[in-house]
């Protein structure tokens, strides 16, 4: 083979990432994973988190207005 075609061929290639880049791309997908996974936990079902937390805020609010409203 001719160095000529040798060139030709490192130029067309395919380019590899690093292994870091790589890495870093899999902590990115695991991170978002994790994340979706928390705010279905916390939004999903009748007795979910949110739906305690707004249950005391409207109860908070309730009684707030009532003493509010005492001459």
């Amino acid at each position: 083979m001719s160095p000529m075609n040798n060139a030709a061929r490192a130029r067309h290639r395919r380019v590899r990432r690093p292994p870091r880049a790589r890495t870093a791309g899999q902590a990115y997908v695991e991170y978002v994973l994790i994340v979706l996974l928390i705010v279905v936990a916390l939004i999903g079902g009748d007795h979910s988190v949110m739906a305690q937390l707004l249950a005391a805020f409207k109860s908070f609010y309730s009684a707030y207005s009532y003493a509010l409203s005492m001459p």
